[in-house]
């Protein structure tokens, strides 16, 4: 699964912003957004997975009896 480095994204209030750090600090926050929907697919993926595993164990019992 992905970790967010959330650390490395903060800015410091005192020191002047220019657009690099701007810039920067918005794709920091787009890519930690992107890894967190990726993550929750995997883990919506992994328990689709699970539940058909299931439900196909189930059918097979079923059948056999």
């Amino acid at each position: 699964m992905a970790l967010m480095n959330l650390a490395a994204t903060r800015v410091a209030l005192s020191s002047p912003v220019n657009r690099t750090t701007t810039t920067q600090h918005y794709r920091t926050w787009y890519r930690a957004a992107l890894e967190t929907v990726g993550t929750f697919l995997v883990l919506a993926g992994i328990a689709v997975g699970i539940l058909t595993l299931r439900l196909v164990l189930v059918l097979i019992h079923g059948v056999m009896h």
